[in-house]
């Protein structure tokens, strides 16, 4: 129980920093009328390359702000988030995935590279947060994938842990 109330607490203060370090009012009310063509919400796939990516929107409108996307660890699906992503969603739009082999998502072709999963991190950006703004939050492996996709894409990653 320590162990996941000090993960969330963690992620948290991690993807607060990342919107604050962006630049990015919170703003006092949402207005959750406004709405975003094209964006995911709620649990959707993404088709990338053949293969289909589970992914998870919820909150509020992206334009409030960045769209903080959770990652999660090995061998973890991005359920294991869903508290994590709960919480924040009350704040802004929140994304989280599954990549492939975990989760509800396809198995890929075989071992995947950071370069694989960055295709796959760019085509799943795409569809949640168009072309906004995003905080990558991860955990283990998913913070290494999120430290080594985000220095290459700074036009669009405003934060990460």
């Amino acid at each position: 129980m320590f162990h996941n109330a000090r993960a969330i607490a963690v992620l948290t203060c991690c993807a607060v920093a990342g919107i604050v370090s962006a630049g990015c009012d919170a703003p006092s009310e949402v207005d959750r009328s406004l709405e975003v063509e094209g964006l995911l919400d709620g649990p959707m796939t993404v088709d990338v390359d053949g293969r289909s990516v589970h992914v998870t929107c919820s909150g509020g409108p992206a334009i409030l702000g960045p769209t903080v996307v959770l990652m999660a660890g090995l061998g973890d699906p991005a359920e294991k988030l869903a508290g994590i992503q709960e919480a924040l969603s009350e704040e802004g739009r929140v994304c989280s995935y599954d990549r492939l082999g975990e989760g509800a998502s396809d198995q890929p072709d075989g071992p995947q590279t950071f370069d694989d999963t960055g295709e796959v991190l760019t085509a799943v950006l795409a569809r949640a947060a168009g072309d906004g703004p995003v905080v990558l939050a991860g955990h283990s492996l998913g913070g290494a994938i999120a430290a080594r996709y985000a220095p290459d894409h700074q036009d669009r990653v405003k934060g990460w842990s």
